[in-house]
């Protein structure tokens, strides 16, 4: 199920950004393609439960998670750096990149203390 959720968001969002200018979407598409990737993304984020089990599952996802975090990371990084270089800076790279690390400090304070 998780697999089919990725594949459907990351054609939506190749759909969404047209990286090979093959196609020029009406304003209605684009709004259509804008919601249905939204909807995924928040269904597959936020919506699809991990069933509970052993100390290897858990770990599993511990790495998944450190992965996809690193990853991030890691676009965000080369999109900040690009988009500096150029001049072209979007407001959305620094501030996803912020909350990134902020949210990933404030739960380790909050793991550390509470748990």
């Amino acid at each position: 199920m998780q697999i089919l959720f990725a594949f459907v968001l990351v054609v939506l969002l190749l759909a969404l950004t047209d990286p090979f200018m093959y196609w020029m979407p009406e304003s209605a598409a684009m709004v259509a393609l804008l919601v249905a990737a939204g909807m995924v993304a928040v269904f597959a984020g936020f919506m699809l439960k991990e069933n509970g089990g052993d100390e290897r599952d858990a770990t599993h996802r511990a790495f998944a998670g450190r992965v996809a975090y690193l990853a991030g990371l890691g676009v965000l990084t080369i999109a900040l750096l690009v988009q500096g270089f150029s001049h072209t800076l979007d407001m959305w790279v620094p501030l996803a990149l912020g909350t990134m690390v902020i949210a990933k400090i404030a739960a380790r304070i909050f793991a550390e203390r509470y748990r």
